[in-house]
């Protein structure tokens, strides 16, 4: 690979950070920031509504110190709560509240519309396919 590649590459990288974060500021929901929204998502979407912290650093892709910080705001609000792993003593499990499986509901259907205007904005829906199978074979490549 030569050198202009690379810097292009780079340039890429960066690129892809910053849609990142522009998305994530602007599909803040319901008073969450949109990675505690993604908490809650993955949370509903979990069986029987609980993750282990190990799930939710996969999911969210951050640190498991990253989602430390983002559990302790939502433990205070009554949205999540820990309890024993029934398979591993040693282990604690990540359960959504009923509080915040209302929230969850609620902020996934602002969520969900909001989603939806910004990428129908920019892409359309081949484009937005081809976008899907791309950021899949990045994620998977990382």
């Amino acid at each position: 690979m030569n050198r202009s590649q690379k810097a292009d590459d780079l340039a890429l990288a960066l690129k892809l950070s910053r849609a990142a974060a522009g998305l994530r500021r602007r599909l803040d929901v319901q008073g969450l920031s949109f990675r505690e929204f993604a908490v809650l998502h993955h949370l509903a979407l979990a069986p029987e509504q609980r993750l282990r912290r190990l799930d939710l650093v996969e999911l969210l892709g951050i640190t498991p110190s990253g989602v430390a910080r983002l559990l302790a705001p939502l433990e205070k609000q009554g949205y999540v709560d820990r309890c024993p792993d029934p398979r591993d003593a040693r282990r604690a499990l990540v359960t959504l509240t009923d509080a915040g499986a209302t929230q969850a509901k609620e902020a996934t259907a602002v969520a969900t519309d909001k989603a939806s205007a910004l990428f129908g904005r920019a892409l359309g829906p081949a484009d937005r396919k081809a976008f899907a199978t791309l950021l899949h074979r990045l994620t998977e490549g990382l």
